[in-house]
């Protein structure tokens, strides 16, 4: 590149000293261990809407809590993170989006009814629809661009792509599976979490790359195809160090027809 005597603004920097937080979705069915998995993670903050939240303490977990009982709560929590850089988190951990786009919904119908008394609270009429899905796609965005590293969960949902073949992908509603999609393109990585029986044992195995048909991706380059048995630490310290470092194999020795299905499929 030629040298030039022009000064630049001060946003411009060498990419290498350009350091992102991380921003991950783990997404899987309702009782895998989602939570267990997540709350592995340093200096976590859970931003709860699941009473699933002891099973991580349960496992050794040291993240605090603060349950997010409605939006409105979610919206406080987002203020106080964002107006409160030094607040010693490491790690955000919304447990789970599901829940917090249903709170959303609730949240637009009680302020229309608000508004309007003689409108359903419990019936979302066309422009509620625009409303909380413009305000739930600000909401991730929000979230992704706070200078922490931050973990999304997320239960799965199944549907069937344009050319009928099945799909799963985080069960975020909207648009067919659009708003999903959108949740997901906003993502550094995307991660399935299933359990599934390799040689008479029970696993629980973490999906980083698109298996059909399950969702995932992985913009680090460094997890993988699969990591069975996963631990947070473990996957942090993969994202970590993949600037510096070949990306490791973590893919299980297994046999070429060996299929992806998990065992609640």
């Amino acid at each position: 590149m030629a040298k030039t005597s022009v000064k630049l603004p001060i946003a411009i920097r060498e990419l290498s000293d350009f350091n992102e937080s991380i921003n991950l979705l783990v997404y899987g069915d309702s009782g895998v261990g989602k939570t267990v998995l997540c709350g592995g993670a340093p200096s976590a903050l859970f931003l709860s809407t699941e009473t699933g939240t002891i099973s991580a303490k349960r496992q050794g977990s040291k993240a605090k809590v603060w349950r997010m009982v409605n939006w409105k709560t979610l919206e406080e929590a987002y203020i106080w993170i964002r107006d409160n850089p030094d607040h010693g988190f490491e790690w955000i951990i919304l447990d789970s989006v599901t829940k917090m786009q249903q709170q959303l919904i609730r949240h637009t119908l009680e302020q229309r009814v608000l508004r309007r008394e003689d409108s359903d609270e419990d019936v979302p009429e066309i422009a509620d629809y625009q409303k909380f899905q413009n305000k739930f796609r600000r909401f991730i965005t929000n979230f992704i661009e706070l200078p922490v590293n931050v973990i999304f969960t997320a239960t799965a949902m199944r549907r069937e792509d344009e050319e009928g073949d099945d799909l799963v992908l985080p069960s975020i509603e909207g648009k067919g599976y659009a708003i999903a999609n959108f949740a997901c393109a906003e993502m550094d990585a995307v991660l399935y979490y299933g359990m599934k029986t390799v040689k008479g044992k029970t696993i629980r195995r973490l999906v980083c790359q698109p298996v059909s048909p399950y969702f995932a991706k992985d913009r680090f380059d460094a997890l993988g195809r699969w990591i069975d048995d996963p631990t947070m630490p473990d996957i942090i310290k993969m994202i970590e160090s993949s600037s510096t470092e070949p990306r490791p194999d973590t893919t299980p020795v297994i046999d070429d027809d060996e299929d992806i299905d998990f065992d609640d499929e």
